[in-house]
């Protein structure tokens, strides 16, 4: 089995965004994701059934608003081959309950909401995070150019309720990490996913590092980061953790091998 990574897809077919107001590399962006992944299926070694293959997708998935809205997107990303584990990024505002959330996305999508699921001896935990403490401004690139178009100042400090919202994700990741732990036995290599990444932009300690750090996590990937904020990203070994960032503009809208 072959596991790859990307995040930040922004798919938009019930209700189209033009991405390309983002940078002209966004322009017919799941045409280029789409392509990239069959042409990984097309290409396997002979010995590796592309069926088997996982893809992790980090996060926002939609634009959509609503489920309904959302749903040429799940129906698109049923239809890419292999076997598929999504989370929720902060974009996607469509998704609800975990029963809701697969239901739509159908058979061959697994979403993570601070659980897990182990695929071939590989353990997958995910949720959503939050910014990590450090005083830098939102490294939310789209909003930073929603505001930049309206002549606002999108920078802002660190809030109580930003502290509350990652507090509360540190107890998603963990129960979701305490989950992966009952089922040790059941899996060879742990692969964490975040949306956002796990450290601040001084890739100081935090939370999120002190629990893959706990939970022995072979891998972590996170998206969330993109256009000048993807140089901030953290890429490499962190204790026992291989971290990467796979937002889509970041890896030229190509899913990336971690397995």
């Amino acid at each position: 089995m072959r596991v790859f990574a990307l995040g930040d897809p922004h798919l938009s077919f019930g209700k189209p965004k033009p991405m390309h107001i983002f940078g002209e590399q966004w322009r017919d962006h799941a045409d280029k994701i789409e392509a990239a992944w069959r042409e990984i299926g097309e290409t396997a070694p002979p010995d590796v059934n592309p069926a088997d293959d996982v893809l992790i997708l980090a996060g926002d998935l939609s634009w959509a608003m609503r489920p309904d809205e959302a749903r040429p997107d799940a129906e698109w990303i049923a239809r890419l081959h292999g076997r598929k584990v999504v989370i929720r990024g902060n974009h996607d505002f469509w998704w609800n309950s975990l029963a809701k959330v697969r239901a739509l996305l159908g058979d061959t999508v697994v979403p993570l909401q601070a659980s897990c699921t182990v695929i071939d001896r590989v353990g997958f935990v995910g949720t959503r995070g939050w910014q990590c403490p450090g005083a830098e401004p939102s490294t939310d690139a789209f909003e930073r150019m929603e505001a930049a178009k309206k002549r606002e100042r999108p920078a802002r400090e660190y809030t109580p309720e930003d502290r509350k919202i990652y507090d509360r994700e540190l107890v998603r990741l963990r129960l979701g990490l305490e989950q992966a732990k009952k089922r040790r036995a059941e899996f060879d290599r742990l692969v964490v996913i975040l949306h956002y990444p796990p450290m601040n932009g001084r890739h100081e300690p935090s939370g999120f590092t002190d629990l893959l750090a706990e939970f022995n996590a072979d891998w972590c990937v996170y998206g969330h980061l993109h256009g000048d904020s993807i140089p901030i990203g953290f890429n490499g070994k962190l204790g026992p953790t291989e971290i990467r960032l796979v937002s889509a503009d970041s890896i030229d809208f190509r899913p990336f091998r971690i397995l």
